[in-house]
């Protein structure tokens, strides 16, 4: 009798550890799916979003430009070539609309985003700028349509900076052509996610 009571046990035992085994896979699986849902989620989210913008290019020249992003996806060496040509080496500023981008989302704090998007973001989201001038004239310039505008007020003076021409720190010599660029590696990203 003893002998088949440790059998049973045995038996009970290694099915126990099989039963952990099982739900610690199971979990684990559980656990990937939901991160994976929620990457995706944020991916179509962000696909959305930026879908819906519109870049303004005011040239110093005098000549204007009208860019979407999926001018970009379409025909990727016309976009460079052609669409960017007279302004794509040009320094980048922009108006006050950019300081609007990305409200939606803290860049910075948001830990659920993943590490290769949350890079991407941090090179295109403004972290800091100064105004270069008022003369919008002087400087060839993106604004930012389809976004929500931000009020922006000057340390200095408290008065409503919105006819200003920026600068952002973390872009200094950067061209508009490498700008895009920028864009285009975040949007391949999302669309691997997606």
């Amino acid at each position: 009798m003893e002998t088949y009571e440790f059998i049973f046990r045995v038996i009970e035992t290694a099915l126990q550890l099989v039963l952990v085994i099982f739900a610690g896979l199971a979990l684990s699986v559980w656990k990937r799916e939901v991160r994976g849902k929620d990457k995706y989620k944020l991916a179509r989210e962000l696909l959305t979003y930026i879908k819906e913008l519109r870049f303004l290019i005011h040239s110093k020249n005098g000549s204007f430009h009208q860019i979407y992003l999926n001018d970009i996806l379409v025909n990727r060496e016309n976009f460079y070539n052609d669409q960017l040509i007279l302004i794509g080496k040009d320094e980048l500023y922009f108006d006050y609309s950019i300081w609007g981008l990305f409200n939606h989302i803290n860049v910075r704090a948001d830990i659920f985003l993943p590490k290769q998007i949350r890079s991407l973001l941090e090179e295109l989201y403004p972290s800091s700028g100064k105004r270069i001038g008022t003369d919008k004239n002087q400087y060839t310039y993106i604004q930012l349509a389809g976004i929500e505008p931000t009020q922006v007020k000057s340390i200095e003076d408290e008065k409503d900076s919105t006819n200003g021409i920026y600068q952002i720190h973390n872009k200094k010599h950067l061209t508009i052509g490498g700008y895009f660029r920028k864009w285009e590696s975040l949007i391949v990203e999302l669309q691997k996610i997606a």
